[in-house]
């Protein structure tokens, strides 16, 4: 696992060296009085790191436990300096600042040992050193080459006949692909997640009758991670009938793949490659399956969308889905009761498991297994609905070694990040978002020029996506992932990795996991409020850096000072969930925070918050529309990435703003006020990415907000408060945003329909959004135009009565909402002429909205096409 902690204990002390921008560092005394050991530490650290990096487990047992351990003792002398660090910093701070002495110093150690630090660095670089030499003298430590061969898999022994239940339509689908007219050697893939069915959806195809007829030669290899090149090849010609594996053992291998060659040349054939892991497993095997033009089909099956890729980039992929609630229960059901009909008794308390398998056959099979072999009384029934989970994890089978395998296969850099979502909630929807900026501020994430740290996260989790081990819970407008979760069952598997690797704690009665008691050490804790008390009350946990809270509580008391002093070391604190009156000014104390999140109505912040020189994330939400003045020096948090108020704040203006007086590092701004002196404000976010902004002005304002400033922006979304006004501010006004702008959202702007034509113009333009009397006038004609990129148009609550577009105006449009649009004579017709159009959803308040859009779905399904879809929707229904 990729050594987080040293990295961030590297990054921390070169602010320390190099900081040149923050007075609180380069000025302090005390800082400057402990800056050659700080260099020489940094010094330690970075020749250990250049050990570190090549450090792999080896295969020798005895290699394997020695490594471990040394693995442990590195993370603990890390933790331990970092801690050190920290805390000298800390005190470095605190006691450069009177006020802040007097509150803190009767309470807390702050004279940390640097010189301890250094010799237990040089202590743990001997160990790997000594380690190094002992196992290999003259090579170092090397990542392990050698694999130990798999038990061959016959096809006998994989092509069992079992109750199957929900794949009908996955095999047809299959059924059609292996089937058809195409003479070429074809790839085709199953993906999802272990345990879903991949096998048992390959082999029903496999077995299946026309198959069987259709194919002149049928074979089937397993693979695995690990696997022998030669073993494989023997499989396969074992599955075919050519020979005995005895005998096949006895050739070289070069005559068995050549003999793999010529048993399949000039035939029709169909091969299996089962649980593929690596791109060298397809390298491996692909040579030996001519393609005559035969109609040959290659079927592989995978956790891992790159390897489908891989093997065939423009080929066919089948991501199996999860089993529907229905589903889940026929096959409990058809596991434990065979041909029989399940007991009414048993009927309530079944379907309760079915749905807590969450449509994983894996998990449903194993509970079965369960239920099969005890008495079928109702109380042992409900005794494991409440506990399906745990049942399956005690499993003396070991089922979830099976999806340990997937977590054994991340690369370095993706592990922590998983791990990190054991610790949300079970069958929490994450947000995207949040999860991003989490990972970026615990230091799972660095920098690769020229992207972003949050465009390289967004890369990561899609990467865990593919992997099968997130799923999309919720999507964005424009396709992208809005919101993920993790199934129970990896969920667990996290839960248990966290624990042999202390690499966070559960404490508090979130869920069904039991009680987590706070550990020596503790870095990461995800707890409820109680649990925040319990610490603060007896400082329990002074070396956590990161608490997260979940559970919903109002009125809980952040104002005593105190309660802060046990988290002085925290980098993350969420908080949420937790209603609190004030903002505490204890805050400044946490000088190392990087993610604060809190829930307040508060409509003023504390200018110690701003001292916060390391912070890059701020989230405060509240319960109404309110206002905020921000403080004259928020520039100083000079690290600060994204600022997210649920409130109308406002920036202090700056006549004559310096290089100090930019938020450089801003991508993410909302809901900032602009008014006559917007452009001021905007040179000082240059680099905004996403922004949300209420427009304020006057008639003597010559022009809308100057957006084309923004040569970064993405994102942005434009209110004007005062939508009620006999005349909008902003009708006569000019206006322009810039060509890198994906998503624009407009509400009570009340611009003219001919404005349309510079939305029109922007290349890169995917949603757009025009809400509460964005645009006002009785007609809008698209004209001859293009919204070139435009996949998600929505209109609400706008007073246009007729609309004129073509189908040329919109070629990527795919969902089109109309929501209280009372005056909409209809939807032009031509709209359903949009090839990549895919849904329509309307009011049904407006008849005349609901025919029209009903006559473009006869004509096109006269026209043969069956995939658009329109959605008529209730009164509360939200679309976003």
């Amino acid at each position: 696992m990729a050594n987080t902690g040293l990295e961030l204990l590297m990054e921390s002390l070169k602010q320390l060296i190099y900081c040149d921008h923050n007075p609180s560092i380069n000025e302090n005394p005390f800082v400057q009085d402990k800056w050659s050991q700080i260099q020489s530490l940094c010094e330690e650290l970075e020749s250990l790191r250049t050990f570190v990096i090549d450090m792999e487990v080896t295969k020798e047992p005895l290699e394997i436990e020695k490594a471990r351990n040394l693995k442990r003792r590195l993370k603990d002398v890390v933790d331990d300096a970092e801690d050190i660090v920290d805390l000298f910093l800390t005190s470095a701070i605190i006691r450069n600042n009177a006020s802040m002495t007097m509150c803190v110093a009767d309470n807390c150690d702050l004279s940390p040992n640097l010189d301890s630090a250094i010799q237990e660095i040089k202590s743990i670089k001997r160990e790997i050193m000594d380690t190094k030499m002992q196992s290999h003298p003259t090579q170092g430590l090397h990542p392990a080459s050698a694999r130990t061969s798999p038990t061959r898999n016959s096809s006998s022994e994989v092509l069992k006949e079992e109750i199957i239940v929900g794949l009908e339509d996955d095999s047809m689908v299959l059924l059609d692909r292996l089937t058809g007219n195409r003479k070429q050697l074809d790839v085709l893939s199953i993906v999802g997640m272990g345990g879903l069915g991949k096998t048992t959806l390959a082999t029903k195809v496999f077995n299946h009758r026309y198959i069987v007829y259709h194919f002149h030669v049928r074979a089937w290899v397993t693979v695995s991670q690990a696997y022998d090149k030669k073993d494989l090849l023997i499989s396969l010609l074992t599955s075919i009938g050519k020979l005995e594996p005895e005998d096949l053992e006895k050739l070289k291998d070069h005559k068995i793949s050549e003999l793999l060659y010529k048993s399949l040349k000039g035939k029709r054939y169909l091969i299996v490659i089962d649980d593929v892991w690596s791109a060298k497993a397809w390298d491996d095997l692909k040579l030996y399956f001519p393609n005559d033009n035969t109609g040959s089909r290659i079927l592989l099956t995978t956790r891992l969308s790159e390897i489908a890729f891989y093997a065939k980039p423009d080929g066919f992929t089948h991501h199996l889905q999860f089993l529907t609630e229905e589903e889940s229960w026929e096959l409990l059901c058809k596991k434990v009761f065979q041909e029989d009909r399940c007991p009414q008794r048993l009927i309530k308390s079944g379907i309760k498991i079915a749905k807590k398998c969450q449509g994983l056959p894996l998990a449903v099979v194993v509970i079965a297994g369960l239920l099969v072999k005890g008495e079928k009384s109702v109380d042992l029934w409900e005794k494991v609905a409440e506990s399906v989970t745990s049942y399956i994890v005690g499993d003396p089978n070991g089922y979830l070694d099976t999806l340990a395998l997937s977590y054994d296969h991340l690369p370095r850099h993706l592990r922590d990040c998983f791990l990190y979502v054991g610790g949300f909630p079970e069958d929490y929807k994450i947000p995207v978002r949040r999860l991003i900026w989490l990972w970026v501020a615990e230091g799972f994430i660095h920098e690769d020029s020229p992207k972003l740290m949050e465009e390289v996260a967004e890369d990561y989790l899609m990467d865990l996506i593919d992997r099968s081990l997130l799923i999309v819970a919720k999507r964005r407008s424009n396709g992208g992932v809005k919101a993920c979760r993790i199934h129970d069952l990896l969920r667990e598997l996290c839960l248990k990795k966290a624990t042999e690797e202390n690499f966070f704690s559960r404490s508090g009665y979130l869920s069904s996991s039991k009680f987590i008691s706070c550990k020596d050490k503790q870095r990461r804790l995800f707890a409820d409020s109680k649990f925040l008390s319990k610490i603060s009350s007896d400082n329990s946990a002074p070396h956590v850096r990161s608490f997260l809270c979940f559970n919903k509580e109002w009125y809980f008391s952040l104002g005593d000072e105190r309660c802060f002093h046990p988290f002085l070391l925290i980098r993350i604190l969420d908080l949420q969930t937790i209603h609190t009156s004030t903002v505490p000014l204890a805050l400044e104390f946490l000088v190392h925070l990087r993610h604060l999140a809190l829930w307040s109505e508060v409509t003023k912040l504390p200018s110690a918050v701003c001292d916060l020189w390391k912070l890059q994330t701020l989230i405060l939400k509240e319960n109404y529309s309110g206002f905020m003045n921000l403080p004259e020096n928020i520039a100083k948090m000079i690290s600060l990435r994204h600022l997210w108020i649920e409130m109308i704040i406002s920036i202090p203006d700056i006549h004559n703003p310096t290089k100090s007086d930019v938020f450089s590092n801003l991508q993410t701004l909302s809901m900032v006020r602009l008014d006559g002196r917007a452009e001021s404000l905007l040179k000082r976010i240059p680099n905004i990415r996403k922004l949300g902004c209420a427009v304020y002005g006057d008639q003597k304002d010559d022009s809308f907000p100057n957006f084309a400033l923004l040569d970064h922006l993405e994102t942005l979304k434009v209110i004007q408060p005062e939508v009620l006004q006999v005349e909008s501010l902003l009708s006569n006004k000019y206006f322009s945003f810039p060509v890198t702008l994906k998503k624009l959202t407009l509400s009570g702007c009340r611009l003219p329909w001919f404005c349309m034509s510079n939305i029109q113009l922007l290349p890169n333009l995917e949603v757009l959004k025009l809400l509460n009397y964005a645009f006002e006038g009785p007609s809008w004609d698209t004209g001859e135009g293009q919204f070139r990129q435009l996949k998600f148009l929505k209109f609400q609550n706008l007073d246009v009565h007729q609309w004129d577009a073509y189908s040329c105006n919109f070629p990527c449009l795919k969902r089109l909402v109309l929501l209280e649009c009372y005056y909409l004579k209809g939807i032009p017709e031509n709209i359903g002429d949009i090839p990549t159009l895919e849904m329509i959803d309307i009011d049904k308040r407006n008849h005349t909205v609901v025919k029209s859009a009903n006559r473009i779905l006869e004509k096109q399904h006269e026209m043969g096409n069956y995939e658009l879809k329109i959605n008529v929707i209730g009164f509360l229904t939200s679309i976003r």
